[in-house]
């Protein structure tokens, strides 16, 4: 699944296990079968919701005004009122299994909803493809048959196919986090990095990047295993560090080019960082350093 920004998703839903308030119901069952001319054009369902598999082939949908390409081991889900279209790639049609689901409350979610409406509808094939396959395949020849007891069976298949979406989707939530998590960590380190000589703050970098500030802190300190202020000093001592043994500038003047508008405050600092004073520190590595000098 692509392009889902999850954090927009209630905390509620990615932490409460599927549960059903209503288990679903089998309105239809169906098979698209390699026809080059097929497509179905913009339709919606109010009162139920579906799902496509897709055997084989490929096809372009177009789902809520945005354009999908779709393929083999695919899966689409269409929430109830979803606008949608299907076709058929000429060239290599579809072969679909596909359901119509009525009577469906999952949790946290609207009736008729299979998924959070902010969650793409195109899932791509992952490790559950070959299980949901299986489990249409069946649903397919059990509402063909209609032998006794059918539509109990349809239900678990569908009920078990529904699980296996949402547990795909709090995996990916999980990644996604992960991801987008070491993302905004490192525009911070980026943003201290470009200005750790101007005199910040955690609030000045939380609005120049749009972040709240105790949610900018946590972040960072979770990916960076450091507070971002103690990386601002860290950076600032750093630099400190290798102007006082390759320059001749006052320790006055390299506090103020660090930030520190006291030098007093930008020596104490110093020596709680690294153990010694700016002085000290400059004679100590100074003795250890030979430049070559140039004729």
């Amino acid at each position: 699944m692509t392009n889902t920004n999850y954090t927009e998703l209630s905390k509620e839903y990615w932490e409460t296990p599927l549960k059903f308030k209503k288990p679903p119901l089998l309105a239809y069952a169906g098979q698209v079968e390699g026809n080059p001319n097929w497509n179905f054009p913009s339709h919606k369902h109010d009162d139920l919701s579906e799902i496509i598999y897709i055997c084989k082939g490929e096809g372009s949908f177009i789902i809520n005004n945005k354009s999908y390409t779709a393929k083999e081991g695919d899966i689409l889900v269409y929430n109830a009122g979803i606008i949608h279209e299907e076709y058929s790639n000429p060239a290599n049609p579809l072969v679909t299994f596909f359901c119509g689901i009525s009577n469906l409350a999952i949790d946290q979610l609207k009736e008729l909803c299979i998924i959070p409406y902010e969650v793409e509808p195109v899932i791509r094939k992952n490790e559950y493809s070959s299980s949901i396959k299986s489990f249409f395949t069946q649903i397919f020849e059990e509402s063909s048959l209609k032998a006794a007891g059918y539509e109990i069976i349809c239900q678990g298949l569908l009920t078990s196919s529904i699980a296996l979406i949402h547990r795909l989707l709090k995996q990916q939530n999980i990644t996604s986090e992960t991801e987008e998590s070491n993302t905004i960590a490192h525009r911070i380190k980026e943003f201290i990095d470009k200005n750790y000589k101007k005199n910040i703050k955690l609030e000045d970098i939380a609005e120049a990047l749009f972040i709240n500030k105790y949610y900018l802190s946590h972040v960072f300190k979770e990916q960076m295993k450091i507070s971002p202020i103690n990386y601002l000093i860290n950076r600032r001592m750093g630099e400190a560090k290798n102007l006082l043994v390759s320059t001749e500038l006052k320790i006055g003047e390299i506090a103020r080019i660090m930030g520190y508008d006291n030098p007093n405050y930008f020596t104490l600092l110093f020596k709680k960082m690294t153990g010694e004073t700016p002085k000290q520190f400059k004679e100590n590595h100074k003795k250890k350093l030979f430049y070559h000098k140039n004729p």
